[in-house]
């Protein structure tokens, strides 16, 4: 895996924002999807000339001294909180009272809240961006209707929500197949759309990846009582396409199919266990040869578990991801759960391959049906990897369709910079709502609980 994020190609904006970056985990290494896109976002937006305080804990991660370097340079200010195994226990029964998701509970740290609020007090910021909800009760209420003027005494913000995770949560319950894990994800996906119906009203945006986490959102609002969102931006991410290259012939294997993704995700758990139960048999009796490879960090016990079995290699965590990738005839995307995007797919796509994948896969990606195969059940997904194993000018087909569409659509700066103007536009749009220093100040609307 590459140490750290692409040297971004965009030219400084010529409006330097002060931006608060609220983070719930060490940005590297950047081997999750959130990782990946938060450095990627804080490289972009320190090539755009913007400044950012970095608020994060020290979770779920670890620093090189490359790392800490290109942290240290990229950022105005770092602080890294201490969030040790008390800190977690007190967090989730403290968020236990208050009704909370674990996932939101556990990264609950009073001196980053503390911290955050004395700078926003004391005018440093123009935009606080808290990146998922987990992050979201570090930042103070109701910035939303505290707007800005010109001198940002008072920041706007934006809270990323990207998936819903109340859509996450229940699409994981559903699969789910272990009682104990079924019961904690039914819980957490209760607890995820009362947080989640209630969490975006205290700020000015909220950012979603696609149409199918949006209509999510708006259906929890309704079914807990609450307005529907109205403030939601399109936030989705991209990919290095430099780092992604498309495969040269001699790198693909003949009749190897690939799965890529954190196998410690119990969405991509979940995908590739449905596919070697339901699909690999049927795929092996049509191609005896076929080779099954599934890469990914961290497997757990009942991924470790197929290595070596009917064609099946499990690599664990793999320096380059784009090394097996680029040597698949067919890559396959089989999640049956998860929310926002899949950053598989585009990575798949980068590299000019022949994909199978699922419609859940494509949710927040919405590629064309030329530059993939589409197939929802068992049967109709091992025919198309099949198919495509069976027929060389296919892939080669899908391949360059998919490699265009990914040129074209889904590198980080294009993305990114659609994200920046929704932070002017909501900065300008703020300001203009402010009332002149003679007039009359807006009565505050009444909280609203997190």
């Amino acid at each position: 895996m590459s140490q750290l994020p692409k040297v971004m190609d965009c030219s400084p904006s010529g409006r330097p924002l002060r931006i608060a970056f609220v983070y719930s985990r060490l940005p590297f290494p950047m081997m999750r999807g959130d990782q990946l896109t938060v450095a990627h976002l804080m490289a972009f937006l320190a090539a755009r000339g913007h400044s950012i305080d970095l608020y994060t804990l020290d979770m779920q991660g670890e620093l090189t001294a490359l790392q800490r370097d290109w942290l240290a340079s990229t950022c105005r200010t770092l602080r890294i909180y201490r969030q040790g195994f008390g800190g977690i226990l007190s967090g989730l029964a403290a968020g236990l009272c208050r009704g909370e998701p674990a996932q939101v509970a556990m990264f609950r740290n009073r001196a980053l809240q503390r911290d955050l609020a004395t700078a926003i007090d004391a005018g440093q910021y123009d935009l606080v961006y808290s990146y998922y909800i987990r992050s979201a009760h570090a930042v103070p209420p109701r910035l939303a209707q505290a707007g800005g003027d010109g001198q940002t005494r008072s920041p706007v913000s934006f809270l990323a929500m990207q998936l819903s995770q109340s859509l996450n949560s229940r699409r994981i319950f559903e699969n789910e197949r272990n009682p104990l894990r079924r019961l904690f994800y039914r819980l957490e996906t209760a607890l995820c759309e009362r947080f989640e119906a209630r969490v975006w009203q205290r700020f000015s945006r909220s950012v979603l990846i696609g149409p199918a986490d949006v209509a999510k959102v708006k259906a929890v609002c309704k079914a807990q009582g609450q307005p529907e969102i109205d403030n939601w931006v399109y936030g989705a991410h991209g990919t290095d396409i430099s780092r992604y290259q498309a495969a040269t012939p001699e790198e693909i294997v003949p009749g190897r199919v690939v799965f890529s993704g954190s196998m410690l995700y119990q969405p991509n758990v979940q995908a590739a266990l449905w596919f070697v139960e339901q699909c690999w048999p049927r795929v092996r009796a049509a191609i005896p040869d076929a080779e099954l490879i599934i890469q990914g960090r961290d497997p757990v016990a009942e991924i470790r578990e197929l290595d070596g079995t009917n064609g099946i290699v499990v690599t664990g965590t793999v320096e380059d991801v784009g090394v097996n990738i680029r040597s698949a005839s067919v890559c396959i995307n089989p999640m049956l759960a998860a929310g926002g995007m899949q950053n598989k797919l585009i990575e798949y796509m980068a590299c000019g391959k022949a994909i199978v994948a699922t419609s859940v896969a494509n949710e927040g990606i919405i590629a064309p049906t030329d530059t993939f195969c589409l197939a929802d059940d068992a049967a109709s997904f091992a025919d198309c990897v099949v198919g495509l194993l069976a027929n060389p000018e296919r892939r080669d087909t899908l391949g360059k369709a998919a490699r265009r569409y990914v040129e074209d659509n889904w590198t980080w700066e294009s993305h990114f910079l659609k994200l920046e103007q929704a932070f002017f536009e909501t900065i300008d749009a703020a300001s203009r709502k402010r009332p002149a220093a003679s007039g009359h100040p807006e009565a505050e609307p009444e909280a609203v609980p997190a």
